[in-house]
C-alpha cells in the first residue's frame, strides 16, 4: 500500500511538473514582450465564443469586443483612467492585506477589472492553484 502511494505521488509529481513546464514555455512562445505596441491588458470572456479585451496601442487603451468572426472597437479610455485602475488595485490589495496578484480579483468583484496574465483563470495559472489550495485549506478571505 505504501509503495502504490508513492508511486501515485511521484506520477502526480512528474505530470504537474510537465504542465509549469509547458505552461512556461507557451507563455514564452505566445506571452506578450515587454515593449511590444500592441499587448492586451485584460481579457473577459462573456460566454464560449465572445469576450471583451482592454488593448493598448501605442499611448492608446482600447476595449474591443471579440467573438470567433469579428472583432468591434467599443470605446476608448483615457490612459489615466486605466492607471487609476491599476491604482486602485494596489490599494484594494494592501487594505485587504492580500498579495498583490490578488488585486485583479478584488477589482473583479467591485465590478472592475485590470491587467491579468494570459494563463489567468486556466489550470495552468500558479494563481489558479493558490486559490485552489486556499479555498481546500479555508484560508480564503
Amino acid at each position: 500500500m505504501l509503495e502504490l502511494t508513492v508511486r501515485l505521488i511521484a506520477s502526480l509529481a512528474v505530470v504537474v511538473g510537465l504542465m509549469l513546464l509547458l505552461a512556461r514555455v507557451v507563455g514564452k512562445r505566445y506571452g506578450a514582450r515587454a515593449g511590444a505596441p500592441v499587448q492586451v491588458v485584460h481579457r473577459q470572456p462573456l460566454s464560449r465564443s465572445a469576450s471583451v479585451a482592454v488593448i493598448t496601442v501605442g499611448s492608446r487603451v482600447l476595449v474591443v469586443g471579440t467573438t470567433d468572426h469579428q472583432v468591434s472597437l467599443l470605446t476608448e479610455l483615457d490612459p489615466e483612467e486605466l492607471v487609476e485602475d491599476l491604482d486602485l488595485a494596489a490599494d484594494l490589495a494592501e487594505e485587504t492585506d492580500a498579495p498583490e496578484d490578488a488585486a485583479p480579483a478584488a477589482l473583479a468583484a467591485r465590478g472592475r477589472t485590470s491587467g491579468a496574465g494570459a494563463l489567468t483563470g486556466s489550470v495552468l495559472s500558479p494563481q489558479t492553484w493558490r486559490q485552489a489550495i486556499a479555498a481546500a485549506t479555508g484560508k480564503t478571505s
